[in-house]
This record gives C-alpha cells, structure tokens and sequence, in this order.
C-alpha cells in the first residue's frame, strides 16, 4: 500500500478514539490493540456500505498483516481508513491505515491488511461471497474484483 496516497485510495473514514487503556508499559497504543481498532472499523464498514446482516452473512479472520511505521499515543486524534482491496471466490481482503491528526496534517501511523473468509457458521465451512456482497462492494469501492 502506498501510504502516501491515503486520501485518493480510501473512500471510508471512521474516528478512532484512543483510550488510555490502550497503551502499555512504552506509554504508546499496544501494537495488539490495533487489531480491535481494525475490526472496529470492519464492522462499520460492513454495516454501512453493505447493510450487513450479521445473522445471514458471516466470515472469519483467515490472516492479518500490520506494518508500524510510528507509534500512536492516547490521547492523539485518529482515523481509520478502510476499503476491501479484493475480492476471490471465497475471501476478500481489507486494506486499513490508522492516521494521526496533527497540526492540521496526516501522518499514516500503521497500515495493514486481513484475509476475511465467507463463513457458513450453521454448515460450519466456507462459502463464495454472495453476488449481492460483491456487487455492493464493487458500487462503493468503483473498482472491478
């Protein structure tokens, strides 16, 4: 991901409110903590571009991918930038990069991606992504999959 290019490459913003529990001993956000602040902004995602219904439509976490590149302290003002990247027969990945506002610039603190698998919970096994998933996505993203 070229993080230099953060506002022309992601349509999805959502504020990220830092708490004081979510650093460690350093004093900055715990590098495990990012991966909540990612599956917050999932779930946004989801719900808003999708009209997810968590009921009908599942998938797990196959793999997750963080790059550091400075560290994000409480209380600093954030954004997480979200966008599905791709999208195969039975998994699509997301693309995030957490972003610190500071004198009225952005600076791209951790960028990353995870691996999300359409999930049949009752049949307990894989599935394709829904037509009806893949069509939403690609009207928001304005990208072919």
């Amino acid at each position: 991901m070229d993080i230099a290019t953060v506002h022309s490459n992601f349509r999805f913003k959502l504020p990220l409110a830092t708490r004081w529990s979510d650093m460690d001993e350093m004093r900055h956000i715990n590098n495990a903590v990012y991966l909540t602040y990612f599956e917050q902004s999932r779930a946004y995602y989801f719900q808003e571009v999708c009209q997810w219904d968590w009921d009908k439509d599942g998938f797990i976490l196959g793999s997750a991918h963080l790059n550091y590149h400075m560290p994000l302290k409480f209380p600093d003002t954030a954004f997480i930038y979200a966008r599905i990247s791709k999208v195969g027969t039975k998994s699509m990945e997301m693309e995030y990069a957490v972003v610190k506002e500071q004198d009225g610039t952005e600076i791209v603190m951790t960028t990353g991606y995870t691996t999300l698998v359409m999930f049949d919970y009752k049949a307990n096994k894989s599935i394709p992504v829904p037509e009806r998933i893949r069509t939403l996505l690609y009207d928001y993203e304005k990208v072919k999959f």
